[in-house]
């Protein structure tokens, strides 16, 4: 008789099993030691840094009535610059914003914006206050407007032949007016998939788990506001927010988090302002929350409107890794007893014909 299959076939398999082996101490041996780089990092040069803010500011007028704010500028590098600032227009597209040149659409309200003072030299380190002012021309429509400046610095006193570096519209900031008392102010939740997925450049597998998440979540909230499972601590709610209304809002959140009766923590936060046909989305975190158990959510949501926003959720809270830990332990288990059977059934003799 031949070989046992059996036997043939841990043979073929050994082979196999000792090329991975060496593989695997191949992959987890250290590189070998080279000659040291006696090269040094390039000294460190001069820094061209400039921070604005705020960066979002908002505002009520009626035509004629002006404005005033105070923009706050300073230099974060260690070389003198001289900064100027100009005045945009601002458009907004669902949630992302892009600055023109001043012109004469109806929402248009770059021309309006002056500043004292325009042009000013700022040194290292130093903050320098600017004050803006806003006028609303006489006779202007109700309704939406939206402006946007920002700031434009270069070395002060740049070297012979060398090229002046510009800071530019990574600076911008956004002043939102809403003209005329008979604008509509309205808001609704909304399921969390309908929020736009934030733009933003891949770096590496950063993107591709941002994307991951993003999804994962519009799985499993959906119109909950909280995931049915736990992600991690602390516990996290999510209020998906668009306004639905003619103006700007600046939503007011509080969150009562209730367990068997029992109110065990209140949360209030301010969102980002949204501006009509904009939503955007509010994480409030509960740190201590228990690992498990049942719980009771009350959202109010305050915007200004004369209709505010009140719901109740309930959810249970569940560890997703002792959750994912007990599946694969019993898979496991399950795996090995099954084998162990296929196994002794077929190294158990024949039964003998009768």
């Amino acid at each position: 008789m031949g070989p046992n299959p059996e036997c043939r076939k841990r043979r073929h398999t050994r082979p196999i099993a000792a090329a991975l082996a060496v593989l695997c101490l191949l992959a987890l041996s250290p590189p070998v030691a080279g000659a040291a780089d006696s090269t040094q990092a390039p000294a460190r040069g001069e820094v061209l840094s400039i921070s604005l803010s705020p960066v979002k500011t908002a505002c009520d007028l009626a035509p004629g009535e002006t404005f005033t704010f105070t923009a706050t500028f300073r230099n974060g590098g260690n070389i003198t610059l001289q900064a100027s600032l100009r005045f945009m227009d601002v458009i907004c597209n669902h949630n992302d914003f892009e600055f023109t040149e001043p012109g004469d659409a109806f929402w248009s309200a770059g021309n309006w914006l002056e500043a004292d003072p325009r042009e000013f030299t700022i040194q290292p380190g130093e903050r320098r206050a600017v004050t803006i002012s806003l006028k609303v021309p006489e006779g202007t429509p109700d309704g939406q407007y939206y402006a946007g400046y920002f700031v434009e610095a270069a070395r002060a006193t740049p070297a012979p032949g060398e090229t002046v570096v510009t800071l530019g519209g990574s600076l911008g900031a956004i002043v939102y007016v809403a003209i005329g008392d008979g604008l509509e102010r309205s808001a609704r939740l909304v399921p969390y998939g309908y929020v736009p997925k934030p733009a933003r450049p891949a770096e590496g597998g950063t993107g591709f788990s941002e994307t991951l998440r993003h999804y994962w979540r519009c799985l499993v909230i959906r119109t909950r506001n909280v995931s049915w499972f736990n992600e991690s601590r602390p516990l996290k709610v999510f209020l998906p927010l668009e306004n639905t209304g003619q103006a700007y809002i600046q939503p007011r959140f509080t969150v009562e988090f209730w367990e068997g009766g029992s109110l065990r923590r209140t949360v209030t936060c301010e969102g980002d302002m949204i501006v009509p046909g904009q939503s955007k989305i509010t994480e409030v975190a509960w740190p201590d929350a228990p690992a498990y158990g049942s719980f009771g959510l009350r959202i109010k949501v305050a915007y200004g409107g004369s209709e505010p926003i009140e719901v109740e959720r309930t959810f249970r809270r569940l560890p997703v890794r002792a959750t994912l830990g007990l599946v694969a332990m019993a898979f496991g288990l399950g795996y090995l007893m099954a084998r162990r059977g296929r196994r002794s059934g077929r190294e158990s003799p024949a039964a003998a014909k009768g």
